[in-house]
Order: C-alpha cells, then structure tokens, then sequence
C-alpha cells in the first residue's frame, strides 16, 4: 500500500472521529437544553461512528500481525 493510500486513510479517520466527538457534544447539548429525542439521536450516531472505527482499527491490526 503506497504511503499516499496510508494518509489518507488516516485522514478519513481522524475526520470521522472528529465528527462522532462533534456529534457526542451536540448530543450533550441537546441533553441539557431538555431536547432529549434529538440528544439520543447524536449520541447514537456518535456511538455508532466509534464502534465502526474500532471494528476496523481491530481488523487492520490483526491484518497487520498476521503480515509480520
């Protein structure tokens, strides 16, 4: 995998990160202003984007032991 795939790979994540975080803040937000149908909206997509980075980052990583 050339080194240009390999940053924007981690360019992709940092940025659905960044917006699950945002998603999680919002949610909160929402929370305290009493919108609680919208706040446990945010924060299941924010959730939903955290479980789905940790199912990938653990399928690279054992690709990557399996490879050493």
């Amino acid at each position: 995998m050339s080194d240009d795939v390999t940053t924007l790979r981690e360019q992709v994540r940092t940025a659905r990160l960044r917006l699950a975080d945002c998603a999680a803040e919002l949610g909160v937000l929402l929370r305290v202003s009493g919108e609680y149908a919208e706040a446990e909206r945010m924060l299941r997509q924010a959730v939903a984007i955290y479980e789905a980075d940790r199912r990938t980052r653990t399928g690279a990583d054992r690709g990557t032991e399996e490879s050493a």
